[in-house]
């Protein structure tokens, strides 16, 4: 059976039965299949088999939301282990704060965080004088023990009737913030709706999410995840809210080295209504159309220089940096056998097999000491390459290549191939 067959399929055609969580309308068929793929948070002890699934990415025709078409259950999403926390960028918010109280909440005296990204944004709202709470709007654990609930449990408490007991108990703010938790959520219209019930007379929602243009852009695979629902663009992100019943205040992006962060400031209004979002939905019906035609030539490109890279042994090939997206980057491409060495120096990790993984995680001070190795694929933050080379300078000096697996830095195994021959 050939790569194609057993874990990415292009499809064309109408997904018969399945509608989009925007605009209602039925999904067409032409996206992407990841068949089998593991739980990108299963890290396990020992080397057992890993709990796979398929993703389907499909685009709705009418609406252009890129969305999983089925996400998959919470339980099978719930982490297993107690430390598999994510972070997200913060750098960005002492403007958000700036431009909020100079602007559209200069009156504000109060504000609420609902999910656990939220924090950040509160203490500084405190810091410049505002009443500041994090709401605790998941629901309560069931007591099956089988994990530690996270933002896929997260994201259930986003509802109307969660809300608005949520509501009754703490009453209602002046700046709502909800970040980086609605591409997480099965219902984002839903969960939009119900958050209505939490914003003051004159109050404002802040909605915060990834923008999915760089990585479409840049045929980057690895940003595809389960706990993913949606991806938003800023024009479907302003549909969303027009349909779940806001006026758009204003949306601003703030760029980021990977994936730009889109905060969007949005008011109540008395009815639900549609953005004009006409011409922006044809550019990324476009984008997206050739991020699915591209990736059988990029897998295939991919896949060849890291068997090269691996050379003869097989074991010349080491991953720094063993999150979510270097899971998925190795197991999309089927690159499991090339991978001699999964670095990472986050210690909870070390000495677990990363999901699909042949090998433990080792420390990078491990990782010295390995001379198979000629080629170290990167899969950090591009910004914190400079401290990873320094910590890794004993191997540049004895030949080793550095490669990022990201599609938009220069020079990565996907933008910059042809550097590799």
């Amino acid at each position: 059976m050939d790569f194609v067959e057993k874990s990415v399929v292009v499809s064309m055609g109408i997904a018969t039965g399945f509608h989009c969580r925007l605009c209602g309308g039925l999904l067409n068929d032409c996206g992407l299949s990841f068949k089998q793929v593991p739980v990108c948070n299963r890290f396990t002890a020992p080397k057992e088999p890993v709990e796979c699934h398929n993703l389907r990415l499909d685009q709705c025709a009418r609406c252009q939301l890129i969305q999983l078409r089925e996400p998959l259950p919470v339980d099978a999403v719930m982490p297993r282990l107690p430390w598999i926390k994510y972070r997200e960028p913060e750098g960005h918010l002492d403007s958000v704060v700036d431009r909020l109280l100079s602007g559209h909440c200069s009156k504000a005296v109060s504000s609420f965080g609902v999910g656990p990204f939220d924090q950040p944004l509160l203490n500084r709202l405190e810091r410049r004088g505002l009443n500041s709470l994090a709401l605790e709007t998941r629901p309560p654990p069931s007591g099956q023990g089988k994990g530690f609930p996270y933002l896929e449990t997260w994201q259930l408490g986003l509802n109307a009737a969660n809300l608005a007991e949520i509501a009754d108990v703490h009453g209602k703010a002046d700046i709502v913030s909800c970040r980086y938790l609605l591409e997480h959520c099965h219902d984002p219209l839903g969960g939009l709706r119900g958050l209505r019930q939490l914003i003051s007379a004159d109050g404002v929602l802040i909605v915060e999410v990834p923008d999915s243009t760089k990585f479409l852009a840049a045929r980057d695979y690895s940003f595809i995840w389960e706990e993913h629902v949606s991806y938003f663009v800023e024009s479907t992100l302003r549909s969303l809210a027009a349909k779940a019943g806001y006026a758009v205040v204003d949306v601003h992006r703030y760029p980021g080295e990977l994936e730009d962060a889109l905060v969007a400031v949005l008011r109540p209004s008395a009815s639900e209504g549609e953005a004009d979002v006409t011409q922006a939905f044809v550019s990324q019906s476009d984008l997206f159309r050739l991020y699915v035609s591209s990736l059988q030539s990029t897998r295939q490109s991919v896949q060849s220089l890291v068997a090269a890279a691996a050379g003869p042994s097989g074991d010349g090939v080491a991953l720094f940096g063993i999150g979510h997206q270097a899971v998925m980057f190795v197991n999309a491409f089927d690159l499991s056998e090339y991978v001699a060495a999964a670095v990472d120096d986050d210690p909870n990790k070390c000495g677990y097999f990363p999901p699909g993984f042949r090998v433990r995680v080792i420390p990078s001070q491990a990782f010295l000491q390995d001379n198979r190795v000629r080629t170290c694929l990167f899969a950090v933050a591009p910004g914190m390459e400079h401290k990873i080379r320094d910590k890794l300078a004993p191997l540049a000096k004895r030949g080793v290549q550095f490669r990022s697996i990201f599609g938009g830095v220069p020079g990565s195994i996907i933008s910059g191939s042809s550097s590799w021959h």
